[in-house]
């Protein structure tokens, strides 16, 4: 390669960060310029009817609170996330609804901080995994989701050597249960081959510990939730999912169309570790198995797709190809571009993650990098 060359990708990659920074200056921007617009304000009503002992997931009581503080909808943002994930809320109750902002978007940026150093992703490739798509997604809706990839990175670092505590990490992804059905099953099944129980014990431990702190915070909360699921209006919504889309494609009105990705997807996962179980890596295929389920979910958000920041960390391991870098930042761009477009395009990215993934870490022609290496220590 002459100098030339080189320059020029140097000054390539130099204004692609740039960009990608920019957009991303741009939605952290947006962000703090309308704190009631977000997915903060639901979290930090919740938390403080929580601690006034009233019911967090009241729409009449939430709504209040939100346009106290400048809500302009006539309808409420609320907490869908079930009863055990509420202890991890509660504390924003304490502050005021701007101080609490601050303090939720430290918290934010330490999980994803927290996160990349647990993935060991390479320091000179950290920027990169910062400015992942999904991250700067989750400044501007302020959800909940960097705590699905902090219970993933520690289960993917400590699974060996701690089973029992890194179960109670993965218990972090019971907050959006709902996003990680091929996930359960597959855990589900590896426990069983394993004859050990100790991640399912710790993960159905921290969830059990965390449902009886918040029931003796407010012994009707079990009622409250309940009552707020058998109204919603979760069958009616258009998610920017593909199962949405097939829905809406085919018969709107058959809500278990959504549902039929997920199961196929479910049958394809068990079938994949079933041929895969004595070499089972969950880093590497462990990660192809989480792609798919968020692929496959009928109700999640762009911000949800933060917890496939590991994906990077896996592509990237041990030195990654220049195909798999500039087709990252591409990607990253164009997804970043829907973002600040139409919110509803980006339906395709859970699919463009997925091929990336493949294409990324796919056996090379010459045979000397294998999608999944033999080397690859398996998971107790």
């Amino acid at each position: 390669m002459n100098i030339a060359t080189m320059r020029v990708g140097t000054i390539l990659r130099a204004i692609a960060i740039l960009v990608i920074t920019l957009a991303g200056v741009a939605i952290i921007a947006a962000a703090g310029s309308h704190a009631t617009s977000n997915d903060y304000v639901e979290y930090w009503s919740s938390a403080t009817l929580l601690l006034q002992q009233a019911n967090p997931y009241s729409s009449a009581g939430v709504l209040a609170l939100e346009q106290a503080h400048g809500f302009l909808l006539n309808s409420p943002l609320i907490m869908l996330n079930p009863p055990w994930s509420l202890p991890l809320i509660a504390w924003l109750g304490i502050f005021s609804e701007r101080m609490g902002l601050n303090l939720w978007v430290l918290f934010l940026g330490s999980c994803i901080a927290a996160s990349i150093v647990l993935l060991d992703i390479p320091k000179q490739h950290r920027i990169v995994a910062f400015l992942f798509a999904p991250v700067l997604a989750n400044f501007l809706m302020m959800q909940i989701s960097p705590l699905l990839l902090l219970g993933w990175a520690l289960f993917l670092r400590y699974r060996e050597s701690r089973p029992f505590w890194s179960g109670v990490a993965l218990a972090l992804l019971t907050i959006k249960p709902h996003l990680f059905v091929l996930l359960w099953a597959v855990l589900l099944m590896h426990s069983i081959y394993k004859r050990s129980i100790a991640v399912l014990l710790g993960c159905f431990s921290a969830t059990v510990t965390a449902a009886a702190a918040v029931t003796l915070m407010r012994p009707n909360i079990w009622r409250d939730y309940l009552n707020l699921i058998s109204n919603s209006t979760l069958t009616k919504n258009n998610f920017p999912t593909l199962p949405t889309l097939l829905r809406a494609s085919i018969h709107v009105q058959w809500v278990w169309l959504a549902l039929v990705p997920m199961t196929i997807a479910t049958v394809w996962a068990l079938a994949y570790y079933w041929k895969n179980r004595v070499e089972w890596d969950w880093a590497r295929q462990g990660t192809l198995i989480l792609l798919l389920s968020i692929a496959t979910s009928p109700y999640s958000w762009l911000s949800d797709q933060v917890v496939l920041l590991p994906a990077i960390m896996v592509a990237f391991d041990p030195t990654p190809r220049r195909f798999v870098i500039k087709s990252l930042v591409i990607l990253n761009i164009v997804a970043l571009i829907l973002i600040c477009a139409n919110w509803r395009i980006t339906i395709v990215l859970p699919l463009a993650w997925l091929v990336w993934y493949i294409f990324a870490t796919r056996k090379k022609i010459d045979g000397d990098q294998q999608w999944f290496r033999n080397d690859a220590p398996t998971a107790s």
